[in-house]
């Protein structure tokens, strides 16, 4: 029996450096990383948060964002934009810098949208650099960029991970997946598309919001055919119904 326990043991901590070291580990790019960060999240355990909170992450910025804009007015919740740098148009950049007044969350989301996969963590912490720079230039307020980074294409290594840790923010991954707390390093989302189902959403919202959850909405409203606009107003609106703290 104490040898099978002493197999057991080693096999398991063999198990969890590979998936550290090597993760994500099997399956797709998108599951993934949703069965490592829920690996990562198992070990930090049940949420420490008072209550449920949500968030709302819109990425790329492009002329998408006003219809965002209008459906966070209307519901009263302030949206989170992922931004690409260096591909705001002024006229964006000026709307965006002036919803950052008023409360709208500014994302990193790299300077190009380049991939990260292959880049040293020289290349990747310049890129993260020049984006506050760029935007500095452009008018946001940089001391109220959200501490979080949302990696162009969802590229996450071991790499990419550190770099975005030493740079004291929190890493939005690819995983879908509700988060314990809004406290862990690398957050999850659950995406809002056309394709959503409402009633499996509300069901997977109930159990998150009984288990005090961190759940961070994802949309692409610079993707038309990807972004529904009509969706995305009842699946908020189905959060707040049940009782989620949009984060502000």
């Amino acid at each position: 029996m104490k040898k099978w326990l002493i197999i057991v043991f080693i096999l398991v901590s063999l198990l969890s450096i590979l998936v550290w070291w090597r993760a994500p580990l099997v399956g797709n790019e998108w599951s993934r990383q949703t069965v490592y960060v829920w690996l990562t999240d198992a070990w930090y355990g049940r949420s420490t948060d008072a209550h449920a909170h949500a968030l709302w992450i819109d990425d790329d910025a492009t002329e998408g964002v006003f219809i965002v804009k209008r459906i966070a007015d209307e519901l009263n919740v302030h949206p989170y934009f992922a931004v690409i740098a260096d591909q705001l148009t002024p006229a964006l950049a000026d709307s965006l810098s002036a919803w950052q007044q008023q409360g709208s969350g500014i994302v990193l989301h790299g300077f190009r949208h380049d991939r990260w996969w292959d880049w040293e963590p020289a290349q990747i912490a310049e890129d993260i650099r020049r984006s506050y720079l760029r935007l500095q230039e452009l008018g946001f307020d940089t001391a109220k960029i959200v501490k979080m980074v949302v990696p162009p294409h969802g590229c996450n290594n071991r790499t990419i991970r550190r770099v975005i840790e030493e740079a004291g923010c929190q890493m939005i991954s690819g995983a879908t997946l509700v988060n314990p707390d809004r406290h862990v390093f690398q957050l999850g989302r659950i995406p809002i598309t056309p394709d959503t189902d409402t009633t499996t959403m509300r069901k997977l919202l109930q159990k998150a919001y009984d288990r005090k959850g961190f759940v961070i909405f994802g949309t692409h409203s610079s993707i038309p055919s990807s972004f529904s606009p009509k969706k995305t107003r009842q699946v908020l609106q189905m959060a707040k119904e049940i009782g989620f703290d949009f984060v502000r």
